[in-house]
């Protein structure tokens, strides 16, 4: 299995993680302690992290049959700077982070939405098995 492979895939372990801590936290320790405007936003970051971890092991898989596939490591990339400005602005910003942060979410949304064209149109180039 090609390292940038088992990389994702630590990742990838490591983002589901958090965000089931994180969704935790969620349900149990910001209700009242937020808006909830917040707690809607701070649910669907949860989501999007999820979804978003399960694409880092679908490219890690797709990386190993091509390791040398660039979108494949675009997709990556996308995936990731999706992790950080998606919820990572929604998180920042229910603890007290300045509210013109949460402007770059659509940034994050964006870079998803690139992230898995790319992955999708690696897939069809893949090699015939």
């Amino acid at each position: 299995m090609p390292r940038f492979s088992r990389t994702l895939f630590l990742i990838a372990g490591i983002t589901a993680m958090l965000a089931a801590m994180l969704s935790a936290y969620g349900f149990h320790g910001l209700p009242g302690k937020v808006p909830e405007a917040k707690l809607a936003a701070w649910a669907w970051a949860t989501q999007f992290q999820f979804f978003h971890a399960i694409g880092l092991i679908i490219v890690g898989f797709m990386l190993a049959k091509d390791p040398a596939s660039r979108l494949l490591r675009l997709a990556a990339a996308l995936m990731l700077a999706g992790l950080v400005l998606f919820p990572g602005s929604i998180y920042a910003t229910t603890f007290g982070a300045p509210e013109v942060l949460v402007q770059v979410a659509p940034l994050g949304g964006s870079s998803f939405m690139a992230a898995w064209l790319c992955t999708g149109i690696a897939g069809w180039r893949l090699p015939p098995a």
